[in-house]
């Protein structure tokens, strides 16, 4: 029956989500009201939502704008949804109810906050204040908890529950290290707090949970809500759980017994007893300036490891308050801008097993269309097939989806109780579904791959979309369409034919969408990259394995076309080098061992200026066992002949010819640094950690 009400509440939601809030009857409008309540009832109490906060926040505002429009009385959005859900906590009330904040996602609305607040102030009080000044914070995305405080000490810890009454939580919050058990303050204290989990903490915890087959969470807020609610309170202890403090129940009689004028104080005045603050927490003249600071703080935002979904926006002048004023909901002097949605929920309409370059199989979904973000999300990695076990994913599920920062869009979580009958499982292929080989699993590991290197078509393609991307050939005009279109008219066969696209410029030129000038601008990207570094060229074939650290370390062994062509090494030879671990040297040994990819690098280094690495040459003096494969740290800069300067990077290259490895920083590990007399506290470091120091004139000298 739940199974059964959750997919009719999900269904119901999806369908009021597309109504225009203009077409909605009174009819609707009270099945609104059941439908958030419903929600809320989720949301706070079972923690278990089956859609957004976005969503949410969407159904919420279509509500409150057709109660108004239909000029019902009770008005549901004014009341409080959550009931009293059965705890192991004690019950409690709150002295004054933690009321939430009115959200907003567009710049546009926050002007006409500013515009309200102003006019509230003018009808309150008769002032007109020109620019008022405002407090910007983070919004965290997590549990809100009052902590309680007399004669110094913390005598009582309570969850937001409802608003009005919830759960003690005092022996659970005496376990997280950043609250303050006593304070420099005698008086009675109510402070509000956000608790958090890190990101990098709850991607451990689900790591942990995987393995030991506990509950996976979905998000860093429910697994802080759960930290925070553990019977065990030494479990509590072990979530490394923050808190932040927001603000006060008992506001006033602090501000007037510290004579404080201004929320900022306020805020810093806690900070000072020890509480923890946001650590973006600014204080802005206008309006204006607050839209200034978030369009630019998206940058700020990727440094964070919390989760946050907006920030708010207060008054700093603690006296125009009142004048301002409250609604039974929100408070009136202060605002969530809530950035663009990142989750949303969608439903998985099928399943494709992707092919990578390395033949590794990857389930991909293909979703019923979203906007996220302002992009359309089509599709969604799931990453692997230990992955879709553990998420319990089928065709056919609602999920939740999240994008953020360009990052491909994933599924995080998928609401089960809503489940289509007969709900197709997704199993990793038998057969290749592109060359029909069968797919292999990987030993122990969660990978699953297609054997098929040579021959694979999906393999193919994928290794010349990659070898010609911006990080390694540069093709401008090769993107996967161009390649998937010649390949498919068999204009290219290879990367060697890449090299040779002016050959075929004829038959390019009787393709749809090709003109001349597109022809002759693709043939002069493709002469610009004939000029490539074995390093880069290395990493472009592709091997499993083989990224640009130990493309690196492999291109010091060519140092001609022969030596690429016929590979003289064994996996023995291999593994002595850093960062080369037996699989990878299987792998490196089987490529180059291979006829096949043997003729292709015979015609690639025909074909392409090839910069190899020199050979060390060292003099005399030099003794080659204590200066092979050495790490060197280098200082800034050099004076050099006739005062020239000689840069960081040049050096770097000089060292990299010569089989050593350039590190940033100096430690226990680092063979020597390279330094000048004026250099500061490299040398210092280099100097007690032992560190053999060396100058340019001596490297130089000693390195032909």
């Amino acid at each position: 029956m739940l199974k059964n009400n959750c997919k009719k509440m999900l269904q119901k939601s999806k369908e009021f989500l597309k109504k225009d809030k203009n077409s909605f009857s009174l009819a609707n409008t009270k099945e609104l009201q059941e439908l958030i309540q419903y929600h809320s009832d989720l949301y706070y109490n079972k923690e278990e939502p089956i859609i957004s906060d976005y969503e949410y926040d969407i159904l919420f505002e279509t509500l409150q704008f057709l109660e108004n429009k239909f000029n019902i009385e009770s008005k549901q959005t004014d009341q409080v949804w959550a009931e009293i859900w059965e705890s192991t906590f004690q019950k409690v009330k709150h002295s004054r109810p933690m009321i939430s904040l009115w959200n907003t996602y567009n710049e546009q609305d926050l002007s006409d906050f500013d515009e309200r607040v102003q006019k509230n102030i003018v009808a309150a009080w008769e002032i007109h204040e020109d620019t008022l000044e405002y407090v910007l914070e983070f919004k965290f995305d997590g549990l809100g908890v009052e902590l309680i405080y007399k004669d110094w000490n913390l005598v009582q810890a309570i969850t937001r529950g409802n608003w009005v009454e919830w759960e003690d939580v005092t022996i659970n919050a005496m376990q997280i290290a950043n609250i303050p058990k006593t304070i420099p303050y005698k008086k009675y204290l109510e402070v509000r707090w956000e608790v958090v989990l890190p990101i990098s903490s709850f991607n451990s915890l689900n790591e942990i949970a995987k393995k030991e087959g506990w509950k996976v969470f979905s998000n860093p807020r429910n697994a802080a809500s759960w930290s925070m609610r553990m019977k065990d309170a030494s479990v509590t202890k072990k979530r490394n759980l923050k808190f932040f403090v927001y603000d006060l129940a008992n506001f006033d009689e602090f501000r007037l017994e510290e004579n404080i004028s201004e929320y900022y104080d306020v805020i810093k005045d806690l900070e000072k007893f020890g509480f923890e603050i946001s650590s973006y927490f600014n204080k802005l003249s206008g309006i204006w300036e607050v839209i200034s600071a978030i369009d630019n703080f998206w940058d700020v935002k990727k440094q964070i490891d919390f989760e946050i979904d907006g920030l708010v926006l207060k008054a700093n002048d603690i006296w125009l308050w009142q004048a301002i004023g409250f609604t039974e909901h929100h408070p009136r002097y202060a605002i969530a801008y809530k950035f663009p949605a990142e989750i949303l929920t969608t439903q998985i309409n099928s399943v494709e097993h992707q092919v990578g370059r390395t033949g590794t199989i990857t389930p991909v979904a293909n979703l019923e269309p979203i906007i996220i973000g302002w992009v359309t999300v089509k599709r969604a990695t799931l990453h692997n097939y230990e992955e879709v076990e553990n998420l319990w994913v089928h065709v056919g599920d609602t999920v939740f989806i999240k994008r953020a920062w360009e990052v491909i869009p994933k599924i995080i979580s998928v609401v089960k109780e809503g489940r289509i009958e007969n709900a197709e499982i997704i199993t990793p292929p038998k057969y290749c579904p592109s060359c029909e080989n069968e797919v292999i699993k990987d030993g122990d590991k969660v990978r699953f791959y297609c054997p098929n290197t040579v021959d694979c078509p999906a393999q193919h393609s994928e290794k010349l979309v990659f070898a010609v991307g911006k990080q390694w050939f540069n093709i401008d005009g090769f993107g996967v369409k161009q390649v998937e279109l010649f390949l498919e008219l068999w204009i290219i066969h290879n990367l060697v034919d890449i090299f040779k696209i002016s050959e075929k410029s004829e038959e390019i030129l009787e393709l749809e969408g090709f003109k001349e000038k597109s022809v002759e601008n693709l043939i002069s990207w493709v002469e610009k990259a004939r000029k490539v570094e074995i390093a880069t060229l290395i990493t472009a074939l592709a091997i499993p394995g083989v990224w640009k650290k130990t493309a690196k370390t492999l291109a010091k062994l060519f140092y001609s076309r022969e030596s690429l062509i016929e590979f003289p090494y064994i996996i023995e030879d291999l593994v002595e080098l850093d960062d080369i671990w037996p699989e990878i040297a299987q792998n490196v040994v089987d490529y180059f061992s291979n006829d096949a990819h043997k003729r292709i690098l015979s015609d690639l280094s025909e074909l392409l200026e090839i910069n190899f690495y020199k050979k060390l040459e060292i003099s005399a003096d030099w003794d080659v066992s204590e200066y092979f494969w050495k790490k060197m740290c280098i200082t800034w800069s050099f004076i050099w002949e006739d005062w020239a300067k000689v840069s960081r990077d040049d050096l770097v290259k000089k060292l990299e010819w010569v089989w050593w490895e350039f590190v940033w920083s100096v430690s226990k590990k680092t063979d020597f640094l390279l330094a000048w007399e004026k250099a500061g506290s490299k040398l210092k470091k280099a100097e007690e950690n032992g560190v053999t120091v060396i100058n340019l004139q001596e490297f130089l000298n000693k390195v032909q």
